[in-house]
């Protein structure tokens, strides 16, 4: 049976991308019995809508599943992102699937953890200079990207014939490229500031591919990750405890007090095994 749980968050599944882990995404759906579940950012992966679009029976599994959870009485949140951000047009509804469930779509959703900790969820890419103000510098490297993800799953494939993650070569030099972003534009710090200026204790958002809970100097950082390269999703358990699912390596935990709670504080990164 499903296990139950508060929250499900999970972002950039890439959905219609022939490199989308949309397999293994559903794998991990069926695991949960959420009472909630943000889709942070770049579910859908409109960049292929007119170069490569992949529609598997899989996709509409996803969105089947997606529609059971709704009818049985799961919220849904979506927030944008930079590959699906046509639906932060008050038309999009025009192009959305007809069956696709109930749901509620914001840039922004400010969320409270069953501890009481306030976080604000977003998917990132309006923090991102380069999305921002030079769009066509990632699509060219989307493209470019798109190719090294399908040379590195021949190699594994075909090659060393193992069990390792199929684009794990592209995901670490694709982290090393983030990075490098980050450093530039501050990324870090233009988001976390935003957390702490809406008044938030954390901020959980997508975007970079890179799963992570890390505390800053104010608000813990907590990145989902994604499933192209990594197959990452968060689940808030209903004990309060977060913890970052990765089908590769291992799972990451949180425990949060009660934010009443006397001296009550942020707690460091947390990691323990599967």
């Amino acid at each position: 049976m499903p296990q139950p749980v508060q929250t499900l968050l999970v972002s950039d599944l890439h959905l219609g991308c022939k490199h989308s882990r949309s397999k293994e995404f559903l794998e991990f759906l069926n695991r949960y019995s959420p009472q909630a579940i943000y889709l942070v950012g770049d579910f859908f992966d409109a960049w292929k809508v007119n170069d490569g679009w992949r529609d598997t029976p899989d996709c509409q599994a996803i969105i089947d599943h997606l529609i059971a959870l709704s009818d049985s009485g799961t919220t849904l949140h979506y927030t944008p992102g930079n590959h699906d951000a046509f639906l932060r047009d008050p038309g999009f509804d025009r192009i959305m699937p007809a069956d696709f469930p109930d749901v509620q779509i914001d840039d922004t959703f400010y969320y409270e953890s069953l501890r009481g900790w306030r976080f604000l969820i977003t998917h990132g890419d309006l923090f991102d200079s380069i999305e921002t103000r030079a769009q066509w510098i990632s699509k060219s490297f989307s493209a470019f990207y798109d190719h090294c993800l399908s040379l590195n799953r021949l190699v594994i494939a075909n090659l060393l014939r193992s069990q390792r993650n199929p684009y794990g070569v592209c995901g670490f030099v694709k982290g090393r490229v983030k990075r490098a972003v980050k450093m530039l534009s501050r990324y870090e710090d233009k988001i976390m500031s935003h957390a702490a200026e809406h008044d938030c204790d954390g901020i959980i958002f997508g975007h970079l591919h890179t799963p992570a809970i890390k505390k800053g100097d104010t608000v813990l950082y907590v990145n989902t990750g994604d499933w192209v390269e990594n197959c990452t999703g968060l689940v808030e358990h209903l004990d309060g405890r977060f913890e970052l699912v990765r089908q590769y390596g291992q799972n990451q935990y949180l425990q949060l007090e009660d934010r009443n709670a006397e001296n009550a504080v942020l707690p460091f990164e947390q990691v323990a095994p599967c």
